[in-house]
């Protein structure tokens, strides 16, 4: 039982990695074409990272270690990372969907429309709003925590 934690510890800490290989690089960053992750399979967010595909995908990845194309490169992500923009994602879109509903409810009396109708905009609108702002946030503030990185060039290209 004293395992446990410790354990817990080791899998919120957990980082996925795989091997690939350099396709292209600019601007601090490279298109790495790697086979599925180790953890793949079991994620539910697979084809989010890799595409379609089970076998082979390409990801926009972070390149620190300058890596060229044809290098043989390590990846990872702090799976951390990605577990709390999901908490702020879905997270984001509840409240503001239950807020905006509730605001319509509250402005129903001002507005020339039902109960109902008010609800449903207000709805949408809250969704809208926070969808904004997700996206604002996610491209500018938290985008250097979501892309994965290069963390080992083992093999020099040709």
């Amino acid at each position: 039982m004293k395992n446990v934690q410790p354990m817990l510890l080791d899998a919120y800490l957990k980082k996925m990695k795989d091997n690939g290989t350099v396709i292209s690089t600019k601007g601090g960053l490279a298109q790495v074409k790697v086979s599925c992750f180790q953890a793949c399979d079991e994620c539910s967010a697979h084809s989010l990272c890799i595409g379609p595909s089970k076998t082979k995908g390409q990801l926009l990845v972070k390149n620190p270690l300058n890596a060229s194309p044809g290098d043989k490169v390590q990846i990872e992500v702090p799976e951390q990372n990605y577990t709390r923009a999901l908490i702020i994602i879905f997270g984001g879109l509840l409240t503001a969907a239950l807020a905006g509903m509730g605001v319509g409810y509250l402005f129903s009396g001002l507005i020339p429309l039902s109960l109902q109708q008010s609800s449903i905009l207000g709805f949408f609108l809250g969704i809208g709003l926070i969808t904004l702002g997700l996206f604002r946030y996610f491209q500018t503030i938290n985008q250097n925590k979501l892309y994965p990185r290069i963390t080992h060039v083992s093999k020099k290209g040709d």
